[in-house]
């Protein structure tokens, strides 16, 4: 499989009233199941990746030290820190143990004409 070519790619999206830019990560088919992708997307390092068939993108970055969740274990729905071993849940950011104590930030995925998207 091709490697997958991070770009930061903006395109306009109504957010609110607001125009929020969607940053580009990869084709559909180039992030396979347990893949994982770091794009900087709204100046923070944005984690997209495919867990059970579903996209999902948080922050790269561990809430308790500075520690890249990239490197980490995905199991049921959850990412393990790989320094500290805080657990967070994919799908809302929720820290579900210490040591860490503030939810992980999660980001709006799109996928648009076969490409996946961040909305900052």
């Amino acid at each position: 499989m091709d490697e997958c070519v991070v770009v930061n790619f903006f395109r306009r999206k109504k957010v609110n009233g607001a125009v929020s830019p969607l940053v580009k990560v990869c084709r559909e088919d180039e992030l396979g199941e347990g893949d994982m992708r770091v794009v900087e997307a709204g100046g923070e390092q944005v984690l997209v990746l495919r867990h059970k068939g579903k996209l999902f993108a948080v922050s790269n970055i561990c809430t308790h030290e500075y520690a890249e969740l990239v490197n980490g274990l995905v199991v049921d729905g959850t990412i393990t820190c790989p320094v500290h071993l805080s657990r967070f849940r994919l799908e809302t950011g929720e820290v579900l143990n210490p040591p860490a104590t503030k939810n992980l930030k999660t980001y709006k995925i799109h996928v648009l004409e076969g490409e996946i998207f961040v909305e900052t």
